[in-house]
C-alpha cells in the first residue's frame, strides 16, 4: 500500500449533517487541505449533482462517486474530505475507506431535515418522511465503517474541537499523523 495510510480523514454522514463546513474547518486548524466530494464530482464531470441525478441517474452518479473517491484518496499529502451522504453506500467504498480516519456526524433526523428541506437535492424532493427513512437506513452504514461519532449539533467550532479530542493521539503535532 502507499505510504498515505491513515492519512486521511474522511468525514461521511447525512446530507445536511455539516460535512462541508465542519470538513473545511477541520481542516484549517489541522492546515491541511480541504475537498468536498460532491464538488469533486461537479468539476470532473462539468454537471452539477441534480443534473447528473436527472440525466444519467444514480447509478451512473455512484459509479463517478466512487471512481473519484478513489481518485481523492490517492493524494500524496494528508486531506480532510467531505463524503457524500451516500458515497459508503456501496461495499467496494468500503475497503477503499478502511485505511484512513472515517468520522461519522451525525445529528437527529429533524435537524438534518431542518437544514435541508428547502434545497435542490435529488433525494429531498422525495419528502421528509422518505428522507427520514434513508437516514435510518444509513446509519447502519454510517456506523459499520466510522471509526469515531460526532454529535453534529451546536456550533461548528465545538464540533471540530470534539473531532480532534476523539482523534486525539492519532494526530500528532501540527497535524502530522502518526
Amino acid at each position: 500500500m502507499s505510504g498515505n495510510i491513515r492519512r486521511h480523514i474522511l468525514l461521511t454522514g447525512m446530507m445536511g449533517s455539516g460535512k462541508s463546513t465542519i470538513g473545511q474547518r477541520l481542516a484549517d486548524a489541522l492546515n491541511w487541505p480541504f475537498f468536498d466530494l460532491d464538488e469533486e464530482i461537479e468539476k470532473r464531470y462539468a454537471m452539477t449533482i441534480p443534473q447528473i441525478f436527472a440525466q444519467h441517474g444514480e447509478e451512473t452518479f455512484r459509479h463517478w462517486e466512487r471512481e473519484t473517491l478513489e481518485r481523492m484518496l490517492a493524494h500524496d499529502m494528508a486531506i480532510v474530505l467531505a463524503l457524500g451522504g451516500g458515497a459508503l453506500l456501496q461495499e467496494k467504498s468500503h475497503d477503499l475507506v478502511k485505511a484512513h480516519r472515517v468520522i461519522w456526524l451525525d445529528a437527529p433526523s429533524s435537524e438534518l431535515w431542518r437544514r435541508v428541506k428547502d434545497t435542490n437535492r435529488p433525494l429531498v424532493a422525495q419528502g421528509q418522511e422518505a428522507f427520514f427513512l434513508m437516514h435510518q437506513a444509513r446509519r447502519a452504514v454510517y456506523e459499520k465503517v466510522a471509526s469515531l461519532k460526532i454529535e453534529c449539533v451546536g456550533d461548528p467550532s465545538t464540533v471540530v474541537a470534539a473531532i480532534l479530542q476523539g482523534l486525539g493521539a492519532d494526530i500528532g503535532e501540527q497535524g502530522n499523523c502518526d
